[in-house]
């Protein structure tokens, strides 16, 4: 691939594979499911055609963290037989959906990224996964993930580094990267990423994936391996990454219908609600304190707010000075161990723990763990800022035209569009949501453009994160990679957030 010139594995997959490949491997996951419950394809077909994309995409971007395509055959040829006997079909009959490395499987690994956890297979499914089998779905894989799943860059002692799959020489993101690259190769329709801090968000964010990160108690996370485990202040949820905004909802639909509750008892009994297109009032969150965005992201902000009021919703631009309380906040509940975990799985192997999750969790800031006190007196404090959240989110009401509180906030994922390879690492648009337990959905806006994203000679950085970043941005380097936004709900808003994300997708693609 690198003797072609060409860095984007999707577009070079595409020159490489057979048409009957490529054409099955481009469709939606929605239309996907319409060609097999009509029994224009075949599970086994459809299988085929994405476990020899993926094999390829591993090959080039290191994705794949476990590969199991005998399995996967053998329940496609099941699914068809069904098929054939004119039994009724899930609604993801046939459809291959992958998983992220924490996602238990029986007889697989869920390694976290840990040298230690390798080769110690799981004797459960995830429920998640249960309700996917019982949907239809075919698994074929599971991806890369950072060792112990605190970073927002993909590579590990047991792995490798994982690449991103539209640009070779950029991050694919983390910790959900080995999903976000599979996706973006083309080499899944959809995947399942976790969020903690971002790492559903950041990997689509980078790769030009549509996504939601639920709030916590949305979708079922029983037997889903973590690090941490039993830390309930921030907390991680699981969620529905794709090309396809349609396939987001769609699959998180399916996921809701199965009805976690009766299973999780951290699943809340909220149905799926369906929630109706309409006009919307749009908080644009334009910059942090400490971060501002360079220009693609400026540009992207401005040309989605432009999108809106053309197709009639309101637009107000709003500041978070909670934001940045928030984000420190949430650091000291990532370290309150003081890496102890961490430490504990790199001793048994020997393995050294790698940079990406020393600059994302600063453990050795920290001489020990925190007292339970410190603890309680933690939680509360991340209580506190949600308060402050939530009481700011009404307050809008003063500053919209309809004297109502606005429904999203649209704001920025990163300060640019992607990262080169060891990166600087900046979570201040995505951290302060997961203390908040916001739902959020990852919609791409534009490409970055050479010509109209100049860096700005003019702009004076105000603290080493911002100085590094800028320094870091070259329009010609980025030059056509995505440009991506978050629409952000209040907590178990997700039908709200996607529904007021398709508007935001369908105004950009009409008004753009």
């Amino acid at each position: 691939m690198r003797d072609s010139g060409e860095t984007n594995t999707n577009k070079f997959l595409d020159s490489v594979l057979p048409e009957t490949e490529k054409a099955i491997t481009h469709l939606t996951l929605v239309e996907l499911q319409q060609k097999l419950a009509k029994g224009e394809l075949s599970a086994v077909s459809v299988t085929e055609a994405y476990c020899h994309r993926a094999a390829l995409a591993h090959q080039i971007v290191n994705c794949c963290s476990d590969i199991f395509f005998d399995e996967a055959l053998a329940r496609a040829r099941a699914l068809d037989e069904k098929n054939a006997r004119g039994e009724k079909l899930g609604p993801l009959h046939g459809v291959p959906i992958s998983l992220k490395d924490q996602v238990d499987l029986v007889g697989k690994d869920s390694t976290i990224g840990y040298c230690s956890l390798a080769e110690k297979p799981r004797r459960k499914n995830a429920l998640i996964a249960e309700q996917l089998l019982e949907a239809g779905a075919v698994f074929y894989v599971k991806t890369a993930v950072p060792s112990s799943l605190m970073a927002s860059e993909t590579y590990s002692n047991l792995i490798g580094y994982t690449r991103n799959a539209l640009h070779l020489e950029f991050s694919a993101g983390g910790s959900s990267g080995g999903e976000g690259s599979l996706i973006a190769a083309g080499a899944s329709p959809c995947g399942l990423g976790t969020d903690i801090g971002g790492s559903i968000r950041i990997p689509s964010c980078f790769q030009g994936l549509y996504a939601l990160k639920p709030a916590n108690g949305r979708l079922s996370y029983m037997n889903v391996s973590n690090a941490n485990s039993g830390q309930e202040c921030v907390v991680s949820s699981i969620g529905p990454m794709a090309r396809s905004l349609e396939d987001v909802k769609y699959v998180c639909k399916v996921l809701i219908d199965k009805e976690g509750w009766n299973w999780d008892p951290k699943v809340l009994a909220v149905p799926w609600r369906e929630f109706p297109a309409r006009k919307f009032v749009v908080g644009m969150w334009h910059a942090c304190p400490e971060l501002r965005p360079q220009p693609p992201i400026v540009r992207g902000l401005k040309e989605t707010k432009d999108a809106l009021e053309k197709a009639g919703h309101e637009v107000v631009d709003i500041e978070l000075p909670v934001s940045l309380r928030a984000l420190h906040t949430a650091t000291k509940v990532y370290v309150a161990d003081a890496g102890a975990e961490a430490f504990e799985e790199c001793a048994k192997t020997g393995e050294p723990l790698i940079d990406a999750v020393k600059i994302c969790v600063p453990w050795d800031t920290f001489e020990k763990p925190l007292t339970v006190t410190d603890w309680w007196e933690l939680c509360n404090e991340s209580n506190e800022i949600k308060q402050a959240f939530y009481e700011y989110w009404q307050k809008t009401t003063s500053i919209t035209a309809s004297g109502k509180p606005i429904d999203a906030i649209v704001c920025p994922i990163w300060p640019v569009p992607a990262v080169p390879q060891y990166g600087p690492s900046t979570e201040n648009y995505t951290v302060p949501f997961n203390l908040f337990d916001c739902a959020s959905v990852v919609v791409p806006v534009t490409t970055v453009d050479k010509n109209v994203d100049e860096k700005d000679p003019q702009f004076n950085p105000r603290n080493e994160a911002e100085e590094a970043v800028y320094k870091m941005y070259n329009s010609n380097l980025y030059h056509g990679l995505p440009v991506c936004l978050q629409v952000v709900t209040k907590k178990l808003e997700e039908e709200k957030a996607l529904s007021i994300a398709e508007a935001c997708d369908r105004a950009i693609k009409r008004f753009k």
